[in-house]
């Protein structure tokens, strides 16, 4: 067995491991008491989730259009959406027995006096409840864990009998796939992050939710290629450096589109300027958290807008892999600026740090079973009938 093999066998166990010291090192760095333990958790799966839809995105897209670039790197993908569901919904329960714990409730509105001192938000009582809010979870895990067996088994299925038929099957419910990731996102969007903060809304905010999810699953799909590709389980000649232009393309547009949405949202609400929708801002305009909206304006859209435009940037592995990871930090800073403020209004320079670490432990975590799962099937589809489309994909 030479060196490259066994590095290959030992990474997803040394990702895996890695992963989770990273997050217990970050706990211990942030300090604090176990409810401020279980804000960063919430972070983190939110994190964890974003990355699994964008990746599931991606999978259906791929067969909605008929593409056939994309055939040689959506193995990947498919493992970023189809081998993760399991981990998403048992992480989801500490965060749901915090819902029955009083002194304890992420979502203020699960406290039993709540209502009582909020006479105003009664009527969202119907909607804003554990009972209706835990089936809601149930049935987006359930849609995301259907959804990504549902295209990596008959992928991997077709890699053994070579029926063009499984194409086919899944080119054909792709229009439902959208239909359900569009609900079940805009559900996770309102329940799990909006209802933080019950008296605040915004029409636009699942949207911003989706285009967070998609830059965050092409970025850490082509970290994942770039690693996999290093360690010898994915040859360059099937994923070359014509995919990776065009992965960099779709990111660069999702920045962009990301960008156009945040901003919407902002001068929606600057415009209106009614007290129930700038609650959510004002708070984010102050101390750290002013620095880090603008780090976000910064580090989020115009230095990725600028960096990623030159071609060249795109189809150089270690220029598009440095803004992936650029991109992976400031995705996980945009979920903490969304969920963080709801309880702090500060937050120390320490308790950041060791939240980016647990942000990065939780991608290590997914790495390690993507990387597990590229081990164990065939790293592409090998028996796809659009493979040799991909194999000999340029970009014009």
């Amino acid at each position: 067995m030479n060196s490259s093999t066994t590095g290959a066998s030992r990474a997803p166990q040394v990702c895996t491991i890695g992963g989770v010291i990273a997050i217990i090192l970050g706990f211990v760095l942030s300090g604090g008491s176990f409810a401020g333990w279980m804000q960063d958790y919430l972070v983190h799966y939110t994190f964890l989730v974003s990355i699994m839809l964008g990746a599931l995105f991606f999978v259906f897209l791929q067969h909605l259009t008929r593409a056939g670039w994309s055939v040689t790197v959506r193995r990947t993908a498919e493992l970023m959406a189809g081998a993760t569901p399991t981990l998403v919904a048992v992480a989801l329960l500490p965060i749901a027995i915090t819902l029955f714990i009083n002194g304890l409730n992420l979502y203020p509105w699960a406290a039993g006096d709540f209502f009582l001192h909020h006479p105003e938000l009664r009527h969202k009582t119907v909607y804003l409840n554990i009972p209706f809010f835990l089936l809601r979870a149930a049935f987006c895990l359930a849609v995301w864990w259907w959804l990504g067996r549902f295209y990596l088994t008959r992928s991997v299925a077709q890699d053994t009998d070579g029926d063009p038929g499984w194409t086919r099957m899944m080119e054909k419910w792709s229009p439902a796939a959208a239909l359900l990731f569009t609900a079940t996102v805009t559900l996770a969007a309102l329940d799990w992050v909006m209802s933080l903060s019950p008296a605040w809304y915004s029409t636009i905010f699942p949207v911003y939710i989706f285009s967070g999810c998609v830059v965050g699953g092409l970025a850490g799909l082509i970290l994942i290629l770039l690693i996999a590709q290093r360690l010898g389980l994915i040859s360059r000649r099937v994923v070359t450096v014509e995919h990776y232009h065009d992965l960099g393309k779709l990111l660069f547009g999702f920045v962009i589109f990301w960008g156009y949405i945040a901003f919407s949202q902002y001068m929606l609400i600057w415009y209106g300027n009614i007290p129930e929708e700038s609650q959510f801002y004002l708070p984010r305009q102050q101390g750290i958290w002013l620095f880090i909206s603008l780090g976000l304006i910064f580090g989020h859209l115009l230095i990725p807008l600028v960096g990623m435009m030159p071609r060249a940037i795109k189809r150089n592995s270690w220029t598009l892999g440095f803004f992936a990871v650029w991109l992976l930090g400031f995705h996980w800073l945009d979920l903490y600026w969304l969920i963080k403020p709801n309880w702090h209004a500060a937050v120390s320079p320490l308790s950041l740090v060791g939240g980016i670490l647990g942000g990065a432990g939780v991608f290590g975590i997914m790495t390690g079973i993507v990387l597990r799962g590229l081990t164990r099937y065939a790293p592409i589809p090998v028996r796809d009938p659009r493979l040799d489309e991909a194999i000999h994909h340029e970009v014009a």
